[in-house]
This record gives C-alpha cells, sequence and structure tokens, in this order.
C-alpha cells in the first residue's frame, strides 16, 4: 500500500486530487509534548478530509518527553485527541523522538539523553498508549537504531523505518522512503511511504483502534439499495471483511455472482443478470459458520 504522512507544514490539502492519484494511506501528524493546546493545527483537518475520501488513517506523535512520566503524559493528550476518532483509523499511531527531541531534552536537561532513557521514553508513551487500546508503532531511522537508542522498543513494537537508500536497512512494516515526494493536491514536498503490512484487517480483526473485536468477521456491503438491470448487464459489488465472505444469489438463472478478485479486506464481485424480464433474487452473504444475511434484491429489468 502506498501512503503520505503529513503535519502542518503541507498547509490545506486538496484530499480528493491525492485519493485520485492511488494514495492508500495518510499518517497525519496528531500534536507533540504534553498539551493538548499543541495540537497540530491541521490535524482535524487532514483526518476529517482523507477518512471522507476514503484513505485509511493512522497517526505520529512528536515527543519532548524528558521523563518516563512526561512521556505518559504525552500519551495521555494524544489518546484525548484521538477519541473523536475511535473504530475509524486503520493504520497504526506512532511516537516520533528523534533529533529536535533530543535537543530539547539538551535545552532543558543540560546534557544530552541516554539510549536508555530514550528507550524508556518510547517504551513509556507505547505502553500507555496499548494499554488504551490503540494499535502503536515506533517511528524511526537507522542511525537511531545502530546507535542502540530504541533496544527494547524495537523488539517490543511494529516499526516504521525512515529509509530513503531503497530497500529497509532493517526489517520494518512501514517505510519512509522519501520525504521530497510530489503529489496532487499537495503544495510542496510530502513525504512518501509504503506498508507492508495488511493493517486494515489486523487492526479491526484485533479490535484495536476502538473495533470491536465482535465485529471481526462482520460484512460490510457498498450496495443497500435494491437494484435493476436488463439481461446481459453486469453490476459490481464490493464486501469489506477479515476474511472472504460468500455472495450469491437465492434464486437460480436470475444473477450470475462471480468473485473478481480480493484486495487487502475488500473483495469485489460481478452480478450478471440472466433472467427473464420481470425476476428477481435476493443477494446474500455469508460467513463460514455464521446465518446468510440478505442484502439487497436484484430484478432483471
Amino acid at each position: 500500500m502506498n501512503g503520505i504522512d503529513v503535519s502542518k507544514y503541507q498547509n490545506h490539502i486538496n484530499w480528493s486530487k491525492v485519493d485520485a492519484h492511488g494514495i492508500d494511506f495518510a499518517l497525519v501528524r496528531i500534536g507533540m509534548g504534553n498539551t493538548a493546546n499543541q495540537v497540530d493545527p491541521y490535524f482535524r483537518e487532514n483526518v476529517d478530509q482523507a477518512l471522507a475520501h476514503g484513505l485509511h488513517v493512522g497517526g505520529y506523535y512528536f515527543g519532548y518527553a524528558t521523563s518516563i512520566q512526561d512521556a505518559q503524559k504525552e500519551a495521555d493528550v494524544c489518546n484525548q485527541l484521538l477519541q473523536p476518532y475511535k473504530g475509524k483509523l486503520t493504520f497504526p499511531i506512532a511516537y516520533d523522538y528523534e533529533y529536535n527531541s533530543v535537543d530539547y531534552f539538551r535545552r532543558v536537561m543540560g546534557r544530552d539523553p541516554t539510549n536508555a532513557e530514550i528507550d524508556s521514553f518510547a517504551c513509556a508513551f507505547l505502553d500507555r498508549m496499548k494499554s488504551y487500546g490503540w494499535f502503536v508503532n515506533l517511528y524511526t531511522n537507522i542511525d537511531f537504531i545502530r546507535s542502540g537508542k530504541f533496544k527494547t522498543a524495537i523488539k517490543k513494537y511494529d516499526i516504521w523505518l525512515a529509509d530513503y537508500s531503497g530497500a529497509p536497512d532493517y526489517p520494518c512494516y512501514i517505510q519512509q522512503t522519501g520525504s521530497t515526494g510530489h503529489i496532487p493536491g499537495i503544495n510542496g514536498n510530502v513525504d512518501i511511504d509504503v506498508s507492508f503490512r495488511d493493517y486494515p484487517t489486523m487492526i479491526r480483526a484485533g479490535g484495536y483502534n476502538g473495533y470491536l473485536k465482535s465485529a471481526r468477521t462482520a460484512v460490510q456491503i457498498d450496495t443497500t439499495q435494491n437494484i435493476a438491470f436488463k439481461t446481459g448487464e453486469m453490476y459490481t459489488v464490493k464486501t469489506t471483511s477479515g476474511q472472504m465472505p460468500e455472495l450469491y444469489a437465492g434464486t437460480d438463472n436470475v444473477v450470475i455472482v462471480k468473485h473478481c478478485r480480493r484486495e487487502m479486506s475488500y473483495d469485489y464481485w460481478h452480478l450478471i443478470f440472466t433472467g427473464k424480464p420481470g425476476t428477481a433474487a435476493g443477494i446474500f452473504t455469508r460467513l463460514p459458520g455464521e446465518a446468510p444475511v440478505k442484502r439487497f434484491v436484484a430484478s432483471v429489468a
């Protein structure tokens, strides 16, 4: 999956153009520090618009912690800002503690943080966010990993790696591949990312980010109204589920249902109308071990 990460530095974004360019997900800066008034000024606009245009959305929080307690407070603020989006975000929430974070620590504390301290801040933030039910990961780079700054955190959590050298030089599930991308709808440069893991299915199925575990096998469908087409015409239906459902017609010789393809948690189906005018069939979805659910009626016009 192809994505971008954005913040106030991209200003207002035309998300229609971003979506049309083939971007699958957006990682949005939530805020920074230990107070809610440090929310990124474009956080809500970016999340709302990305979701409205069908993109998968996650986020990241920039850390300035100088203690474990400070990092936990940052997590509390991050969780507070994310409350309106529970059950809507299908990518992880990352902790971003990097060079500016170290510079801030030096100014406040009069010395550089130790590797153990940096590791403890990341773990404190991520552990707290995980306890709130969010699927979390760590944003970092090769320099920080090779210098031993996240020995514990990189063992406990997925990595979102900034690595512009080609294939990732350290195992990761999201790679930030560049910072000078040009995407229609965005003025100036934007960070480009690629995801190697099906986070939407994993997060929904695992009950993270406000999703309910009991909903992991639920099937969503893009057609909820009855439809009618002439003999020989075709209509495409999209279903969304953690596992591939069965889609079928309840009456023979009216509609032929053919599975087209599965992409991530999406399945596409072709309904080919073959019956005589005036005939109709109920269209059902069914998951293994569960009762069928009638979705709509397909009629031959």
